[in-house]
């Protein structure tokens, strides 16, 4: 990959913190952003890594972070990381809560990426890459969390859509999905069985990235694709209640 600033959202935790480690560790120039302040602090206290403070649902944040990225130089990675995840039953949620969470979960999982992407992509060097994490529930839903749901879809189709404009751009500019299924972290605590730790999701996402793939399929995440090509009323099934 060509010198230049590798650039994580949701850096300061789980599979962020991981790929910012790791990437450190090879020498790389990391540069992650969060939105709590506390994480933000203890990332910038790891060798290698500088963090920013960064919430994606607002406008003026990500705006403030493009223009800190663009007095640091060129990025040859873009990993839009960041994600949150409600949990609720829409008929039964309060109505001031339902209009706050939408506008975070979708600002934070899809429109705060396309904003990023959008006003850094000036500063994508020849031969770097954007890398968009999404998720099994990108496929299928789960009935828990609906709109984390519909935004790791929306993601996927984005990113595939940019894939092709940018397949004619003389750069030469990698967009890559990555498809994780349950990681240990704070966002999937008390859910699920079966998770692989953010070191392992991590380690396999930079090894789907050096073998070029313009979708990386993390952990048992090749099973279930392959089953939804077979079976997508299955693999529906098996999703609804995870």
């Amino acid at each position: 990959m060509p010198a230049g600033l590798t650039v994580i959202t949701g850096g300061t935790a789980g599979v962020g913190l991981a790929l910012a480690r790791r990437l450190a560790h090879q020498g790389e120039q990391v540069v992650v952003c969060g939105r709590d302040r506390t994480r933000v602090a203890a990332a910038n206290a790891r060798p290698g890594i500088e963090a920013l403070r960064c919430d994606l649902t607002v406008e003026s944040d990500i705006a403030s972070l493009a223009a800190e990225l663009h007095a640091r130089g060129g990025i040859r990675l873009l990993v839009n990381n960041a994600a949150v995840q409600f949990g609720y039953r829409v008929a039964e949620h309060d109505r001031d809560d339902v209009l706050r969470d939408v506008d975070t979960e979708i600002g934070t999982n899809l429109t705060g990426p396309v904003k990023l992407t959008a006003l850094v992509l000036p500063l994508m060097l020849p031969g770097s890459t954007i890398v968009n994490i999404t998720s099994a529930l990108a496929l299928t839903p789960k009935r828990s969390a609906p709109l984390y749901c519909a935004t790791k879809a929306a993601l996927r189709s984005y990113t595939t859509a940019l894939r092709y404009q940018l397949a004619d751009d003389e750069r030469g500019i990698r967009v890559v999905e990555a498809m994780l299924p349950l990681v240990d972290t704070a966002m999937t605590a008390g859910r699920g069985s079966g998770k692989i730790s953010p070191e392992h999701a991590a380690r396999e996402l930079l090894e789907g990235l050096d073998r070029n793939r313009s979708v990386v399929h993390v952990g048992r995440i090749r099973a279930l694709v392959a089953l939804h090509r077979l079976s997508p009323a299955l693999a529906a099934r098996l999703l609804r209640d995870s």
